[in-house]
């Protein structure tokens, strides 16, 4: 349903486009934009994988990125999000310091519909233990473009977690998570 979403949006973006550039007119996708570099941020969502699972699905990370992104062609993103939580093991409950930072690459394919391929270090660190681990990512998204330097993205994406040991659960945990981002980037200049 989302895939086929971000596919309807795009289509109707590249359709608004050519219309445009046959009545003369620019298309808006690359107007007053001098260099790529953009400033932004998203609201991923998803599910967990060992530890947080047991969150289940909901607001996975609030994470600000900064990168470069070319119009119809692709984009380098970096980002670093992080947030904190409230867990228990059967006699403690204890604070965790979560936090992720992602470098994405994406390649556009269509129009305003894209593939990335993502590479992610997250850390939780705690009183009872600290963890990190390594998740790759692949997936897919569209960009809805606002005036001329201003765009809205929505990406979807499985992400496989490498296997690391989780001292919460005494054992090792390796899997796979899906995500879900809606974010907002602008050009800078």
């Amino acid at each position: 349903m989302i895939c086929l979403l971000l596919g309807a949006i795009a289509f109707a973006q590249t359709g608004a486009a050519t219309m445009a550039a046959g009545n003369g007119n620019a298309a808006p996708a690359s107007t007053g934009i001098r260099t790529p570099l953009v400033l932004g941020g998203f609201l991923g969502f998803g599910s967990g994988t060992g530890v947080g699972a047991e969150r289940g699905l909901g607001l996975y990370q609030v994470e600000p990125i900064l990168g470069l992104w070319y119009p119809r062609l692709g984009f380098l993103r970096v980002g670093y999000g992080f947030y904190d939580y409230n867990s228990r093991t059967e006699d403690t409950k204890y604070e965790v310091e979560h936090s992720d930072l992602d470098i994405k690459l994406g390649v556009h394919l269509l129009g305003e519909l894209y593939v990335t391929g993502t590479y992610s270090r997250v850390n939780e660190l705690s009183d009872v233990g600290d963890i990190a681990w390594n998740e790759w990512g692949l997936g897919g998204g569209s960009l809805l473009n606002l005036f001329s330097k201003t765009l809205l993205f929505a990406e979807v994406g499985y992400h496989w977690v490498l296997k690391h040991y989780d001292p919460f659960q005494k054992k090792s945990i390796k899997g796979g998570r899906i995500q879900m981002n809606i974010g907002f980037a602008a050009y800078v200049y």
